[in-house]
C-alpha cells in the first residue's frame, strides 16, 4: 500500500506475464515486458455490516475496493442498485438500462475514475466502440478530468454524440476496432497520457 496526499491505497498491479509489481499510481497501462497487470488485492471476508447502507450507489461496497478515500462522493451519480425483477421462476433480470448513461459499464467507469482522481490523473485516452467510452466521458466530466475518447469509424453517430455531450473528444479512427484500440494505446505510451479502459487492467 502506499499514501497519496493522504490518501490511503491498499492494493498494487501484478503483471499477468513476468509477475512484477507496481504500485496503482503507475502510468502505464503494461509492463515494461508487455504484459498486462491485474489487480493484486485481496478484499475483506464479504460481512453485511461493511455495507454502508445510507448510500444508494455501488460505493455503499467500498469497504471491499481496494481505495480508501472519500474522492468517490464527487464521482458517483448514482450508478448500480438497479432494479431486479421476475422474469419467471428461474430467472430475474437486472434492468441496468436506469443507469446514469444507461449502460452497467457505469459500475466499472466509476470506480476507474475514482482511482484517477486519487493518484491525480489530469486527461485519460480510451478506445470504445460507444458504450464505455459514454460511460467513461461522463464520469470523466464529473471528476473534471479531460477525457479523449478512440472510436472506430463504425461506431454509431449516435453513440459519438452521447460521448461528446459529455465535453470529451471524439478521435473517429479510420480503422477496426482493434486497430482503434492499438492506436490509442500508441498514443498513450508516446504521449504519457494514462490509459483508462478497464479492459487493460485484468
Amino acid at each position: 500500500m502506499f499514501f497519496n496526499e493522504g490518501w490511503m491505497i491498499m492494493a498494487q498491479f501484478a503483471c499477468t506475464t513476468c509477475g512484477k509489481t507496481a504500485p496503482l499510481d503507475v502510468r502505464e497501462y503494461c509492463c515494461t515486458c508487455g504484459g498486462l497487470y491485474r489487480l493484486d488485492f485481496t478484499p475483506p471476508k464479504f460481512d453485511l455490516n461493511l455495507i454502508d447502507k445510507t448510500q444508494f450507489n455501488i460505493f455503499r461496497y467500498r469497504a471491499f475496493m481496494p481505495l480508501e478515500n472519500d474522492l468517490w462522493e464527487g464521482i458517483t451519480m448514482g450508478e448500480g442498485m438497479t432494479a431486479t425483477i421476475p422474469y419467471n421462476k428461474d430467472l430475474y433480470l437486472k434492468l441496468d438500462y436506469a443507469m446514469p448513461t444507461l449502460s452497467f459499464k457505469d459500475r466499472g467507469a466509476a470506480v476507474l475514475i475514482w482511482l484517477c482522481k486519487t493518484i491525480g490523473i489530469k486527461k485519460v485516452l480510451q478506445d470504445s466502440s460507444g458504450n464505455a467510452g459514454n460511460s467513461v466521458a461522463a464520469y470523466c466530466a464529473r471528476a473534471g478530468i479531460e477525457c479523449e475518447i478512440f472510436v472506430p469509424k463504425s461506431t454509431s453517430p449516435k453513440k459519438i454524440k452521447m460521448i461528446e455531450s459529455h465535453g470529451a473528444k471524439v478521435i473517429v479512427f479510420n480503422g477496426t476496432r482493434d486497430e482503434t484500440a492499438n492506436s490509442c494505446r500508441k498514443k498513450a505510451l508516446d504521449e504519457g497520457i494514462y490509459y483508462a479502459n478497464p479492459l487493460a487492467l485484468h
